[in-house]
């Protein structure tokens, strides 16, 4: 691992060297006082990120290969997902387990991440689902969220933590609505590959992907915009057909709210593509 100074765009200090094999993930706790890292050796390790020396001994316990890594938003925890098909919690003051591996996933697990809250944890697998965990009991949260047709590789709360997305190698990105459990609106598509990483702009309305088809994408989650380019674009009010498929999950509303309903509004025309 590198450490860069973000000011200067210089290295900031020696390479972290320690792990034996290909260096999967990396993540910062919430202060930035300690880096975790997690590698094909089948350990993750923690970093002093002011002396660049290993903080403790080595976190063992997978049987794989470790890829996705997250730190709890109070820096108590840390989770990883593993080739061994388990989620391990981590706790950072002892270096032990905190609590047994987290079970149910029936293939590779490969992101990992808290809700702002701490109080859920959300994985991604290339069984292709994505499941919900109750941090402080262990037990899951619901039934998996289906819906991908590959490998899940992304997973990402927003930053209210009322949504989170997904990517997978079935080139889409997802979102869901965490409390109802159901998809936000129809997938997201454009890439033309696997889509690997995903995460949210601080203020929750934007998105970003990353893809190996070259290219990086951002995405535009404030509905209000999506109403103003659907009026611009056809000049009229989207049926209620129309909506559900543009909108799953969210209430009608008029696409052009200054215009008449007309027949626009009740025709059950295609939808509109923008």
């Amino acid at each position: 691992m590198r450490l860069w100074d973000a000011t200067t765009g210089q290295p900031h200090g020696k390479p972290l060297t320690g792990h034996t094999a290909t260096v999967w993930g990396v993540a910062f706790t919430p202060d930035g006082r300690l880096l975790a890292s997690t590698s094909e050796d089948g350990t993750v390790r923690l970093w002093d990120t002011t002396t660049g020396q290993p903080h403790g001994k080595p976190l063992t316990g997978h049987t794989g290969t470790v890829y996705g890594v997250d730190f709890s938003p109070d820096g108590r925890l840390l989770a990883t997902g593993s080739l061994d098909q388990t989620v391990r919690l981590w706790d950072i003051t002892t270096g032990q387990p905190h609590g047994k591996p987290l079970t149910g996933h029936t293939g590779t697990v490969y992101g990992v991440d808290f809700s702002p809250d701490g109080r859920l944890l959300a994985t991604a697998s290339s069984d292709q689902t994505v499941r919900m965990w109750d941090t402080s009991t262990g037990q899951p949260h619901g039934q998996p969220l289906i819906g991908h047709t590959d490998t899940v590789y992304g997973v990402e709360f927003s930053p209210d933590g009322r949504l989170l997305a997904t990517t997978s190698g079935d080139q889409t990105v997802r979102l869901w609505d965490t409390t109802t459990r159901q998809p936000h609106g129809r997938p997201l598509t454009g890439h033309t590959d696997t889509v690997y990483r995903v995460d949210f702009s601080p203020d929750g309305q934007r998105l970003a992907t990353a893809s190996p088809d070259y290219t990086a994408r951002l995405w535009n989650l404030d509905f209000t915009s999506w109403l103003s380019a659907g009026c611009r674009t056809v000049n009229r009010n989207l049926t209620e057909r129309e909506w559900s498929q543009m909108a799953a999950g969210l209430p009608y509303e008029r696409t052009c709210p200054d215009l008449p309903a007309g027949p626009g509004a009740t025709s059950d025309a295609p939808a509109a593509k923008y």
